[in-house]
Order: structure tokens, then C-alpha cells, then sequence
């Protein structure tokens, strides 16, 4: 059994061709979504990029117990349960949080692994003192302006580069007969939105302001035609991510391996282009332009070929998908479903739960979405439970919550390892200015009647129905009980 899995890093469903899109040029996703089976209707689960990594690598929700961080010692992870059974697990990527604080143990789960220098504020490019920046809008930052000075020509850049050692790989172990998993991780399309001129020349964008590739993580407040720069710039560096992307499917057709291979496409989230007047992710509500997010699954012999399925998923379903595929054993504590066993016609959820650490917890049958809000300005109750002190991207927790630290047997899927219980703060999403606070003001939509998410509902059934339902999921967790308090749910309860 041969798998490769392509994991992107922010792409928008809406601006694939396979979902729809009649202006951006996704040629080879379009290719696969013809030889494989599209979903339409999957969602993110934790956000953003690490925990979004964790909850695909262990079939659970790292959003509420922790924030961003590394594998936990008890985690049961996909590649090292892949290599127990006798698959070789390889991993080449330019995605630099696994190579950060707050990063640790996502890599070095696989047996060989391989990473391409260069992405965002990759402290790689040395230079004492500061180049000279150009006249830019929006976010540059010096390590990123040193990075770009060696990614001028397409091959250059740290994508490109990925693909290429993907298609090496794929060249050298072309004869093997042992089973495999390649994992294809790259950062691309994530912000900065920078690529080779000729990839936004075929959008015609025609800007002649300042440099402006990088949004701010904040409303939008720029002009129309700086709006519509930014999505060319995404629009061009997505299509230039497909085209290599096409050069791995290349490979495995011209090596004979295509038909026989297992191939996975998805992302960890998508991001906002100033729908709902914000820029980027993170601070606002997790609008469906985030978190409902596309999979594409080639099957072997191209089984299915062509065929949407309807049936809610959710990424915490692929790591028990691949060892399903791989005939391994799944685990007692993943909490999600094998897409084999769905595509069989076995099973199906009723609903999906996601979230950032800390902040809104949100409901979605796949129609409806309900987004359950702190009732507290700071977002709290809340405390972090881990064997780890990191905190965050390249953080720790302030000293002063150290001193505050409890140590106890809190996760009943810890396999019974001692834990931190650190307190920390919550947050309420931001609203944009003028708007009232989002605090303990919950929003119900219709996503079938409003894809936009442009009118919220007062149904008070239905949201008592997704209270039920968010209690369940909190209960099924075994979630801390300032879970409960924190959202208002606990005198719901019982």
C-alpha cells in the first residue's frame, strides 16, 4: 500500500475550480478531484496551523485542552503508529513551525524527513545588519525580506523546492515494493502572498503601489484596488502551488505508480480576503471562509472516480483513514471516523465541533452553524492541560502562571502520565469596530440559504438544539469543567 498525502497550507475551497471557482486556474487539483472523490462538506477541527497539525496526526481535538504546542509524550500519532506496522513514513516540507518553539515532535515521528529552508520569518538568511527594505504596505519584516533575496526564480522558492524533493523521492524508491507514506507538506498558499511576477500577470493585476504581499491581521481598512491586488497575489501563488503539485502527479504516472496510490489533498484551514471586513484568521469569528475547507481522496485503482460525497468529515477522520487503508490498528482514544468506512457507507457523523483554544466553541451539522461565544470579557475560565510548557508560537507561558501550576491526572486518554494544569486566558473574538461585542452573543446560520454568513438567526429550538449538542461533545471529551462555565453552559447542563 502507497500513500501520498499533499497537505497545503491555507487554501480556499472557493477558489479551487473543483468547488466552483471560474476564474482562478487550479488545472492538476481539477485533475485529481476527476480521477478521485471530492468532499463537500469537511471542516476544520483546531485551528490554526499547529493545532490543526495535531488533531490530523492523532484523530482527536487538541482545541479544548491546550493551544498551539507540540506532540504530546501520549499521543498516539499517525506516523509512528504507520511505522509499527511496517510502513516507511517520509516527510519533506517548508512548513518552519515544526521547527520552531512550540513545534517539537511533529517530525520526528517519521522515519526519514526532509525540510526546505526559506518560508515567512524562517531564521535562515543571516545577515548582522538590516537590508534596506522597499516602500511596502501591510507586513515584510526583516527576515522575510533577507529569505526573499534567495527565492528570486520560481525553482528558488522554498514550494517549488518541496515539490522537487517529493518527485526525487518518488524517483529513488520507484522500484521499492515495501509499503510507504509521503507526506507532501507545503506552506504555500499561506500568506506572504508572494510569488514570481508571470503567476499574477495571469490574473492581470495591474498594481503600481507600494509593495504589498503580506495583510495585517486586522480589519481591512485598505482601498478596492489593494483589495483586489491581494487576491490576484493569492490567486497566483495558489496556481503556481498547483502547478507543482501536477509535476508530483507527473512522477507517480511516469513511474507507474499513480493508479496503485492511495492520494490524499486537503488543508488545515483557509483565511479571510476582507469578507466580513477582516483580513487573515485567528481574531474574528471562524467564518465558513476558514474553516470549511476542501479534501480530495484518490482511492487505489481510482476507485469511485469523479464521485462528490455529501457526508460531513472533519480532519481528525484522516489519520484513522490512513491506517484503515493500511490495514493498522486505530488507537482507543481517536475520536473520528475512517472515510473508508464512509465511502463504504458505514458511517456518518451528525455533527463537528471546532475551534481555537480558548475561544468560541462552534457547531456545524454541515448546514447550520452555530458559533457559542464566552460569556466572560476575558474569555475564562480557562486553564491549558499538557505535558509541555510551551505556549503558543515561540512562547511560553508568562512566568507568573508558572508559579500558579497544578500537577495532576486530568486527560483520561493521557494513558495515565501526570499533566500540567496551567491557568491561562481566554479571548473573546474581535468585532469589527462599530459592531457590538461578540461577548455571550451567540450566532446561529443557515449556510445553505446564507453562504455568506450575512444575516444571523433567531430560531431559539434550534440553538437550544446545538447547546444539547456542544454539552454532548464537551461530555464525550471529558472537556475541563471551566469549559462548561466559561460558555455559559453549565447551568444547561446535566
Amino acid at each position: 500500500m502507497k500513500t501520498l498525502f499533499i497537505l497545503l497550507d491555507t487554501v480556499r475551497r472557493d477558489y479551487l475550480q473543483c468547488y466552483g471557482n471560474s476564474w482562478v486556474q487550479t488545472p492538476n487539483l481539477t485533475r485529481l478531484s476527476a480521477c478521485g472523490v471530492t468532499f463537500d462538506n469537511h471542516w476544520c477541527g483546531s485551528l490554526p496551523c499547529m493545532p490543526a497539525r495535531r488533531d490530523i496526526m492523532t484523530g482527536r481535538l487538541n482545541f479544548l485542552d491546550r493551544p498551539w504546542g507540540p506532540i504530546e509524550p501520549f499521543d498516539d500519532v499517525l506516523p509512528r503508529e504507520l511505522r509499527k506496522n511496517g510502513v516507511f513514513t517520509h516527510l519533506v516540507t517548508d512548513h518552519d513551525h515544526y521547527f520552531e518553539l512550540g513545534g517539537e515532535n511533529y517530525h520526528t515521528s517519521f522515519n526519514t524527513w526532509e525540510f526546505m529552508r526559506g518560508q515567512e520569518f524562517d531564521p535562515w538568511i543571516s545577515y548582522v545588519d538590516a537590508l534596506a527594505q522597499p516602500d511596502f504596505q501591510g507586513r515584510l519584516g526583516n527576515q522575510n525580506w533577507h529569505n526573499r533575496q534567495k527565492q528570486r526564480e520560481e525553482a528558488d522558492f522554498s514550494g517549488p523546492r518541496t515539490a522537487q524533493s517529493a518527485i526525487e523521492w518518488l524517483d529513488n524508491n520507484a522500484r521499492s515494493q515495501g509499503d510507504w507514506f509521503l507526506q507532501v507538506e507545503i506552506f504555500d498558499p499561506h500568506e506572504p502572498f508572494y510569488c514570481p511576477e508571470k503567476y499574477r500577470e495571469m490574473y492581470g493585476d495591474g498594481w503600481d503601489g507600494p509593495q504589498f504581499d503580506w495583510p495585517p491581521y486586522d480589519f481591512a481598512t485598505e482601498s478596492p484596488e489593494a483589495v483586489q491586488h491581494i487576491r490576484k497575489c493569492y490567486a497566483g501563488l495558489l496556481t503556481m502551488t498547483d502547478a507543482w503539485v501536477g509535476k508530483i502527479l507527473d512522477k507517480l504516472e511516469e513511474t507507474g505508480q499513480f493508479d496503485d496510490t492511495l492520494i490524499v489533498f486537503t488543508t488545515d484551514h483557509g483565511t479571510m480576503l476582507t469578507e466580513h471586513g477582516t483580513w487573515m484568521k485567528n481574531y474574528m469569528p471562524m467564518w465558513n471562509e476558514i474553516v470549511h475547507i476542501p479534501l480530495i481522496v484518490k482511492l487505489p485503482q481510482n476507485a469511485c472516480a469523479g464521485e462528490r460525497v455529501d457526508h460531513l468529515t472533519q480532519n481528525i477522520d484522516l489519520m484513522p483513514t490512513f491506517l484503515d487503508f493500511h490495514g493498522c490498528e486505530i488507537p482507543p482514544h481517536v475520536k473520528a471516523q475512517s472515510l473508508k468506512r464512509v465511502l463504504e457507507g458505514e458511517t456518518t457523523r451528525e455533527d463537528a465541533i471546532f475551534g481555537y483554544f480558548g475561544k468560541a466553541l462552534n457547531i456545524t451539522d454541515g448546514r447550520y452553524v452555530y458559533m457559542r461565544n464566552p460569556v466572560n470579557e476575558d474569555g475564562g475560565p480557562l486553564h491549558a492541560y499538557t505535558s509541555m510548557l510551551q505556549s503558543g508560537l515561540n512562547g511560553w507561558f508568562p512566568r507568573s502562571d508558572y508559579a500558579q501550576i497544578e500537577t495532576g491526572h486530568y486527560l483520561s486518554h493521557a494513558y495515565d502520565l501526570p499533566l500540567y494544569k496551567i491557568p491561562t486566558h481566554g479571548q473573546v473574538p474581535r468585532a469589527v469596530p462599530g459592531e457590538e461585542s461578540y461577548q455571550a452573543r451567540h450566532l446561529l446560520f443557515d449556510t445553505q440559504n446564507d453562504a455568506g454568513q450575512l444575516c444571523a438567526l433567531q430560531d431559539a429550538a434550534l440553538e437550544a438544539h446545538f447547546e444539547a449538542r456542544l454539552r454532548a461533545h464537551l461530555r464525550d471529551y471529558e472537556a475541563a469543567p471551566e469549559q462548561f462555565e466559561r460558555l455559559g453552559l453549565d447551568g444547561l447542563s446535566k
